[in-house]
């Protein structure tokens, strides 16, 4: 695949923050990403602001404009060696991954198929997890709490389980994590749903101990107990974060303990793959939860969906990206689970999904 033009620019996010689009120019037609705006953090790919993004861009531009590109590993090595370190701090992971993504995009056009195809000819799509409210609905100090479909024979169908289920259920600020935890449980056994929670415990944690709006500071060993006894006394499948971002050790010794349930790593990988390697070594979780707009590349959360895979490790994709890529990159890449809101962006993943369903 020849590219003609290569460009960027400066636009909006849909809560209005500013961030970049990448716009790929082939014979067959204009492919274009936009990159969501992501944090640091010490474990993350570094992403730059934007107007450093802008004239890393233009530094770069030259290696791409008229030259041919075979497939998108090709283009993700070329990135890699542009910029050799391992976070991407030199060009910018997010600008690494608007170029990545678009070239995914130029190149399932190039070939006049959905980029799902060009992926892979997986004709599963992954079990949706709804977010149902958080911690900023009410008065809680759990950072989301999720319903799911125990099991998925179509996708619509689960949608419109979970859209059944939550038609009816009201939150406030004055409802307690006991509260919203019996209010969902309480439409699980009917809807054939699951509960899941994601504890967010980076939130809470002070250095020493896990410190809760009740008053209660818990121990690293309190907090164990605490999230055992939830799971085991609501119907709680999918537990994620329940320690703080280096707790590898009591994750394992949970996932140990629950081996029915999916003890999500989301924070204590942060998307880096070594990390991840270490949590295989140890048994820290069941499963990881992969958000593709914080991993470089595509090329890069390719290996680490596979890695998650060799090890027999659930994998959960979520992002805040603006367009359809990430259900694109749920199916084409194998995800098991979806992670998704009750909001108009999440609505136009579900339609992508659909789609895509009504398709393969």
């Amino acid at each position: 695949m020849r590219i003609e033009d290569i460009n960027i620019r400066e636009v909006l996010t849909k809560d209005l923050q500013k961030t970049v689009e990448v716009i790929i120019k082939t014979r067959k037609g204009v492919s274009h990403f936009i990159v969501p705006v992501n944090k640091n953090g010490i474990y993350r790919i570094r992403s730059l602001p934007v107007e450093d993004v802008i004239k890393k861009f233009l530094e770069i531009k030259r290696h791409f404009v008229n030259q041919t590109f075979d497939d998108i590993e090709e283009v993700d090595k070329f990135l890699h060696t542009i910029d050799i370190s391992v976070d991407f701090r030199e060009i910018g992971g997010n600008l690494a991954f608007a170029i990545s993504s678009a070239f995914l995009k130029a190149f399932a056009k190039w070939d006049g198929i959905g980029v799902h195809k060009y992926l892979s000819d997986n004709r599963e799509i992954p079990v949706p997890l709804c977010a149902i409210t958080n911690k900023e609905k009410t008065q809680t100090d759990f950072k989301e709490y999720l319903l799911y479909p125990v099991q998925q024979k179509i996708f619509p169908k689960s949608i419109m389980k979970l859209t059944r289920a939550c038609s009816g259920l009201k939150f406030d600020k004055n409802m307690t994590n006991e509260k919203v935890l019996r209010t969902l449980a309480s439409v699980t056994t009917e809807n054939s749903l699951q509960l899941g929670i994601n504890f967010g415990a980076s939130d809470i944690w002070n250095d020493r101990r896990y410190t809760y709006s009740t008053g209660e500071n818990l121990t690293p060993q309190e907090q164990l107990l605490l999230v055992q006894d939830i799971a085991k006394s609501y119907p709680v499948g999918y537990i994620e974060e329940p320690f703080h971002e280096d707790e590898f050790v009591l994750s394992a010794a949970l996932t140990h303990r629950m081996p029915t349930r999916l003890v999500v790593g989301n924070e204590l990988y942060s998307n880096n793959f070594e990390r991840f390697k270490r949590g295989i070594e140890l048994k820290a979780t069941s499963a990881i939860n992969i958000s593709p707009t914080q991993m470089g590349t595509i090329s890069d959360v390719m290996n680490m969906v596979g890695e998650a895979k060799k090890n027999n490790i659930t994998t959960v994709v979520t992002g805040e990206v603006d367009d359809n890529l990430i259900s694109n990159l749920a199916v084409g890449l194998k995800f098991d689970y979806i992670k998704l809101g009750m909001d108009s962006v999440s609505v136009n993943r579900m339609n992508e999904l659909i789609r895509i369903e009504n398709k393969i």
